[in-house]
């Protein structure tokens, strides 16, 4: 992102502040038609997918991996996990005065959560860190929550979908919810696993058609 003193003219349109255009200035950058491109990369850095937003294009990452901090990584005190940058852009724009956000580091996943890659960028900083995740409401955005949540802890659960339940497979036994009751405090009481990722949740805008708006 080229002078980010001078504004982004879709982040500026969108109603994001410079102060977070300024977090998200090295991962961020226009292109000769002003949309925004963010990239992602492998294990070994590789480019493998771009995350696009413009006003009538939204393309998330299809894999990869993509992080950004203002501060040093031994200093990042907590971390932002989504599958899009913009996801955690607009976050930080709803939670800006209420929050500092100076000793935080962003993750994004692109649309496949690749649990080597989430892990190997968690353990970058400080173990003992707070960790948000910000998915959608979606049941999709749900279940990513709940595999983030048993990744940190060391294990892992499998999920499926059979008619309105989801039927998770949890150390060799299979627990099922209804959709509707589905999310990740549920589902850790039902499997009997202590919560520690702090899950933060859209507020939808209409004027807009991002994947989730904040």
């Amino acid at each position: 992102m080229n002078a980010v003193n001078e504004g982004v003219e879709l982040l500026d349109s969108l109603g994001i502040n410079r102060e977070v255009q300024q977090l998200f200035s090295e991962v961020l950058r226009e292109d000769a038609s002003g949309r925004l491109i963010a990239d992602y990369r492998d294990g070994n850095g590789k480019l493998v997918d771009r995350e696009i937003h413009g006003i009538s294009t939204h393309k998330l990452s299809s894999c990869g991996i993509l992080q950004c901090s203002p501060a040093l990584p031994e200093n990042v005190r907590a971390l932002y996990i989504s599958d899009a940058v913009m996801q955690l852009v607009f976050m930080v724009q709803r939670k800006v005065k209420r929050r500092d956000f100076a000793y935080s580091a962003f993750l994004a996943t692109g649309a496949r959560l690749d649990k080597a890659l989430v892990l190997a960028g968690i353990d970058q900083y400080p173990k003992g860190i707070k960790i948000y995740t910000v998915f959608c409401h979606s049941l999709l955005g749900r279940i990513r929550d709940c595999k983030v949540q048993h990744w940190v802890k060391g294990l892992d659960c499998r999920f499926r979908i059979e008619g309105n339940k989801v039927v998770a497979l949890f150390k060799g036994k299979e627990f099922w919810m209804s959709v509707g009751e589905f999310s990740l405090r549920n589902h850790l009481r039902q499997v009997g696993v202590r919560q520690t990722v702090t899950t933060i949740k859209p507020v939808i805008k209409q004027s807009y058609n991002f994947n989730c708006l904040w």
